[in-house]
């Protein structure tokens, strides 16, 4: 009897720990489930501010288009915008190039290279031209990011205006 006894109180423990452990799992797995929605809502809510800015840009941009007042941060990227329109059109023209094609001044259709006239609209083509690239060199100018006190020789940051060691005014 006593065995018996053991084995069903150690099987109640069992049970319990069983019990305890599913409740335990449960609880984190529904807290995982539910930080795992909270952050694909808030993901969701960060591409729609970005699809809203990027709304609100290309309004802007029509708006400066069509010659409004966009003011000068706006105007500033706008003529980026145009820059980089500028740019892609002259990669897009040496595509063609070397596809020895063109588009038509007129329509803008895909027409040869050597055309002397458009065969879908007519018109007369002038000569086709590159722009060359210019190879862009950064130079990185150097920023001192410390301060030699001309007093006691104390090396201390360079936004610092009063020396911490004799009190020297930068």
């Amino acid at each position: 009897m006593e065995f018996m006894k053991k084995i069903g109180e150690l099987t109640q423990k069992v049970g319990e720990t069983a019990t305890e452990t599913y409740k335990t799992v449960a609880d984190k797995s529904g807290k995982f489930i539910e930080e795992t929605k909270a952050k694909m809502t808030i993901s969701d809510k960060e591409e729609e501010i970005v699809k809203s800015h990027e709304t609100m840009g290309k309004a802007v941009y029509e708006a400066y288009l069509s010659g409004e007042d966009v003011g000068k941060v706006f105007t500033k990227e706008c003529k980026k915008i145009d820059k980089l329109k500028e740019e892609i059109e002259d990669m897009n023209k040496k595509v063609l190039y070397n596809k020895n094609l063109r588009k038509c001044s007129n329509c803008s259709y895909v027409i040869s290279l050597d055309s002397v006239f458009c065969y879908n609209c007519g018109s007369k083509q002038k000569p086709i031209r590159l722009k060359e690239e210019k190879e862009v060199v950064e130079t990185k100018k150097e920023v001192p990011r410390e301060k030699v006190c001309p007093q006691c020789g104390l090396i201390s940051d360079f936004d610092v205006k009063f020396c911490t060691k004799c009190g020297y005014k930068f």
